[in-house]
């Protein structure tokens, strides 16, 4: 499997973001717009069990479909098997009929840059402050950039959306997964979780 090599910082003033990535070269290569993602398991949570999903992403442009498993919360800690699908509806069709189940829907807003080979994705998800993820070949490269556009390291993420979540609610990693992951109003049994600051 490949290791996503990754940083997510929270959270992210975006409109500062933009003007600093303009500052150093950075490169916009998609506009904000919405993601869909569906999020599969099989019935018994067996997956989810040994930290793994598969998630099917609609991006506007391509759509993929990803196999990833969190083998620990460092920045190598990530690791996923994807490959390109053309049809949305019919993967996801697919995947029912061979057994899998839905265990969420998602949706998040993304901006995508670049800059030598490193990729900032400005990310808003329901409920949450805005986000940045910085991606790249190496831990060096990513620390690099994340501290030319003024993260500090000592704060950076390493894990997935869940671990987000969970900061801000008084969640499980599988009560947060199986959560619906949509735009509109907090569902009130998340709301009477939020955890104070």
């Amino acid at each position: 499997m490949k290791t996503e090599v990754e940083a997510t910082f929270i959270p992210a003033d975006h409109i500062a973001l933009r003007k600093k990535l303009g500052d150093i070269g950075a490169k916009l290569i998609r506009p904000e717009r919405l993601i869909r993602r569906t999020i599969f398991d099989y019935e018994d949570l067996r997956l989810d069990a040994k930290a793994a999903w598969v998630r099917l992403r609609d991006e506007g442009d391509s759509i993929t479909l990803t196999f990833k498993q969190r083998t620990n919360e460092t920045i190598n800690g990530m690791k996923e098997i994807e490959i390109v699908v053309d049809d949305y509806i019919r993967t996801k069709e697919l995947l029912l009929a061979i057994g899998l189940i839905v265990k969420a829907e998602q949706e998040t807003k993304r901006e995508l840059w670049e800059i030598d080979g490193t990729q900032v994705m400005l990310d808003t998800w329901p409920w949450l402050e805005p986000i940045a993820e910085i991606e790249g070949e190496s831990e060096e490269t990513v620390k690099e950039l994340s501290q030319r556009l003024g993260f500090d390291w000592t704060k950076a993420i390493f894990d997935s959306a869940d671990e987000l979540y969970r900061l801000v609610f008084d969640v499980t990693r599988t009560e947060i997964s199986t959560c619906p992951l949509t735009f509109g109003p907090v569902p009130a049994w998340l709301e009477k979780r939020r955890r104070a600051h």
